[in-house]
């Protein structure tokens, strides 16, 4: 596993992932996490810290994504068929396992919940093809 390329695809899938989640958060429900936080007892406005840490652990599923997509290379091959399949399994344990586990707490509307699910079928594979076009094997630099 090329190491140097993991990261740098990763951060690629990650930075896509980033600017996805702005514009879904930030943009399209911005008012409905406004509102949601307050609901909860929360000033409104995420902090400096909170979207710091998000933008971070954003970037890590960027690298996880794409050292996924090099892990399974050799069982389905290399190129956008296997990206989407890494794709797609992040998107299934990242967006649907774990926002269905923040719906079932009651710490995700149904509607936040349903958009995350739904932007992420798009957001993750997208990330996932940008981030495995980086991506070579050690020595096919």
């Amino acid at each position: 596993m090329n190491w140097k390329r993991v990261i740098a695809g990763g951060l690629i899938a990650g930075l896509i992932i980033n600017i996805g989640e702005l514009l879904l958060n930030g943009v399209v429900l911005a008012s409905e996490w406004e509102a949601f936080r307050q609901q909860l007892g929360y000033d409104g406005s995420f902090t400096t810290t909170q979207m710091t840490i998000s933008v971070i652990i954003t970037f890590l599923f960027g690298i996880a994504l794409i050292w996924l997509y090099a892990a399974i290379r050799p069982r389905f091959g290399s190129g956008p068929k296997t990206a989407v399949i890494a794709g797609a399994a992040l998107w299934f344990v990242a967006y649907v396992l774990f926002g269905a586990s923040l719906w079932a707490a009651d710490m995700f509307t149904t509607r936040l919940m349903v958009f995350s699910i739904i932007w992420g079928a798009v957001e993750a594979p997208v990330a996932a093809l940008a981030g495995a076009w980086v991506y070579r094997e050690d020595g096919s630099d």
